[in-house]
């Protein structure tokens, strides 16, 4: 008798403790009943590759050649080094008093399509001067140089993450103009708006100061939620800093050294670039100003996208190595701009049999920054044996997912009619929404999560198995429905 009562309380004691062992380990991946299913998934501390963000590399005029053509076999080695953004900066000295050639404009046209073959985007700028000094433009002259520029630029802009504002002052920095257009608010705002005429709507333009931005629209309020994303004027404007790190303010970016309106312009620039860009780089070695804690801070204070990284045989190459001994420099290339990462998602099991899609996930964006330019957000649905696909486009805006935030996103769809009966495989798509770039994988942007990304689609699994019986005609409705994808579709 006793020995039947001890076996029953050691089986009792390996059940409970199997039912725990299994739970938590089912808990760690997933969890579902009847009508959902719930993945959960693994975040990842790899440095890779995406889109519009991350540390560039700077093509600038030298000795030998002011304008030295860009090479596909260069560029695409940088994609070795996580990464996909360049800056190109253009001196046009020659045409202080002449229109721009038409070889120069054939010139910036195959510099573009160099950098689209090799899968990166340019940071384009245009300057007066550059190595030595010099005059730059006038008004007039400027202005017209820009609009030699529109085709150019509305051809192109698919493979242009933003420009910056250059033309004025030294380095196109906007300072020490020799036509005095720096101190002269109108004509700086004249260049601003005929820059902003030109680009494609969907593009932003960086300028070097913000407060010449507040001076233009008079306005002293940064970008709230409401006002953005509406292609208007102010909300296509964005920052660069050129001289990071570099002193207490700058080196003129703040305009003042009165660290309370720092600190008040620094506030600005945290709350506007929730919508527009940052960008910019470092030009002076200044510790502990440069060291990793300062350094780790104001990246994430003014949410910066793209910082120019500076080669080992370049004397400023020695901030990188100050932070790579210091420990930060792998969360600097990490963080910069946006990194998008699953956290969960749950797809309703019954809503299938009545032919709809349930979808919904929750991602975070553990990056400083958020997606400056236009993006869509696809749900694929892909059968497991044919391989035939089906897509969604979705409402949401990526653009909308900010640093250091949670976003669960809703998902309910309607299925075709005529689609296979079978297994589908669920992924996430968020691809360059431009034609020429759509189907191509290093234009899509790729998820902070382990064992997830498709490096020949560009998709995003979410482990998710869609069990599609015959669908009910009857019952179809044509609003907000999946599509058969035909191959090499461009949306």
């Amino acid at each position: 008798m006793k020995k039947n009562i001890l076996k029953f309380i050691h089986f009792n004691i390996l059940l409970i403790y199997s039912t725990i062992f299994v739970s938590v380990i089912f808990t760690d991946f997933a969890k579902s009943d009847n009508k959902e299913k719930t993945v959960f998934y693994k975040p990842s501390i790899q440095d890779f590759t995406n889109p519009e963000r991350g540390l560039f590399i700077q093509y600038s005029p030298n000795k030998n050649d002011p304008r030295p053509p860009l090479k596909v076999s260069e560029l695409q080695k940088l994609s070795k080094k996580n990464i996909t953004l360049i800056r190109r900066i253009y001196l046009i000295s020659e045409f202080r008093n002449t229109p721009l050639s038409s070889s120069f404009l054939k010139k910036v046209t195959a510099d573009l399509e160099t950098a689209r073959k090799a899968g990166v985007k340019v940071i384009l700028r245009f300057s007066y001067n550059w190595l030595g000094g010099g005059p730059d433009a006038t008004k007039e002259r400027i202005l017209a140089h820009q609009e030699q520029l529109k085709p150019v630029l509305e051809d192109n802009y698919n493979v242009i993450a933003f420009m910056e504002a250059g033309f004025i002052g030294a380095w196109g920095e906007w300072n020490k103009s020799t036509h005095g257009l720096g101190e002269d608010p109108q004509a700086r705002k004249s260049i601003l708006l005929k820059l902003l005429s030109i680009l494609p709507p969907e593009r932003m333009v960086a300028i070097r100061y913000t407060h010449h931005k507040r001076e233009a629209f008079k306005d002293p309020f940064p970008l709230q939620s409401s006002a953005v994303f509406n292609r208007r004027k102010k909300a296509r404007i964005g920052a660069h800093n050129d001289c990071f790190l570099a002193s207490i303010d700058d080196r003129g970016t703040y305009s003042t050294t009165d660290p309370e309106e720092i600190a008040r312009q620094k506030a600005f620039l945290q709350q506007d670039n929730l919508f527009v860009v940052q960008g910019g780089e470092l030009c002076n070695h200044n510790p502990p100003q440069t060291d990793c804690p300062n350094a780790l801070a104001e990246l994430a204070q003014m949410r910066w996208s793209a910082l120019n990284y500076y080669p080992p045989e370049e004397d400023l190459n020695i901030i990188f190595q100050d932070w790579q001994k210091q420990g930060c420099l792998s969360e600097i290339s990490r963080r910069l701009g946006y990194r998008l990462r699953l956290i969960e998602s749950s797809l309703n099991q019954e809503a299938i049999a009545r032919g709809k899609i349930d979808l919904q996930f929750t991602i975070a964006n553990d990056g400083w920054g958020n997606i400056y330019n236009p993006r869509q957000l696809e749900v694929i649905l892909r059968h497991q044996q044919t391989g035939k696909e089906y897509y969604l486009v979705t409402a949401e805006n990526p653009r909308f997912w900010h640093p250091n935030t949670e976003n669960v996103v809703q998902i309910k769809a309607n299925l075709p009619p005529d689609i296979s009966q079978g297994n589908y495989q669920i992924l996430l798509n968020l691809p360059d929404p431009h034609p020429e770039l759509y189907n191509r994988p290093e234009y899509s942007i790729r998820l902070a999560n382990r064992d997830i990304w498709e490096s020949n689609t560009g998709y995003n699994h979410l482990k998710h198995m869609a069990v599609i019986p015959r669908q009910n005609q009857d019952s179809y409705s044509q609003k907000n429905s999946f599509r058969l994808r035909q191959r090499g579709e461009q949306i």
